[in-house]
């Protein structure tokens, strides 16, 4: 006698062998053998040749831009050494023409007073007794102005520096000395104010 429920226990453990099938979608541009797309480019840079060469071309740039930089910042640095150069020369050119207008001044103004001491050096000479403390109180304004006297005295030797001979006289010698003196000379701190106007003769 057959079982009435045999069947039914066949069909559903038949159902139950049967795999399932799974859903796939089929790609004809995947590639069969490897079935990677074609069209699928990884986003992988390290190892890459041309991404070397833009690295390579890129520290060639900065390097070239750093060496610019550098020819700059020395081009800069010579031109300030130079303006300050130019500027330390204005300003000793500007002290130095300082320093002359202030010497100039002084001679001007010394020079006018020069007539006066002459009047008081003749006076002197011409009555040396009468006229000694007037001497004294000429030299203490000499050495007060900075003055000092040329020497001129006679046979003293002729220099052209400080001497301006008036006149020439002819000797038996070959040594030009001072005869006379006819204005005294003096200097001025060191340097030549008025020369002594003087006669020279040879001996």
């Amino acid at each position: 006698m057959n079982n009435p429920f045999s069947n039914k226990n066949d069909k559903s453990s038949h159902s139950k062998a049967q795999p399932q099938a799974q859903d796939a979608t089929f790609n004809p541009e995947l590639n069969p053998n490897t079935f990677e797309d074609p069209e699928f480019k990884p986003d992988i840079e390290e190892g890459n040749p041309k991404h070397s060469a833009n690295s390579t071309t890129n520290s060639a740039k900065d390097l070239e831009e750093i060496a610019k930089l550098a020819r700059q910042n020395s081009e800069l640095i010579g031109d300030l050494q130079r303006t300050r150069a130019d500027f330390e020369n204005f300003r000793k050119q500007v002290e130095l023409q300082r320093e002359q207008a202030k010497t100039i001044a002084k001679h001007a103004t010394i020079s006018k007073v020069l007539p006066l001491i002459d009047d008081m050096s003749r006076a002197i000479k011409a009555h040396p007794d009468l006229l000694a403390p007037v001497q004294k109180t000429l030299d203490k304004t000499l050495k007060a102005l900075n003055l000092t006297p040329i020497d001129s005295n006679p046979g003293t030797v002729f220099n052209p520096e400080f001497h301006n001979a008036i006149t020439m006289e002819e000797g038996d010698g070959d040594k030009e000395v001072i005869a006379e003196e006819l204005i005294p000379g003096y200097l001025y701190e060191g340097e030549v104010l008025r020369a002594a106007m003087v006669r020279v003769k040879h001996q």
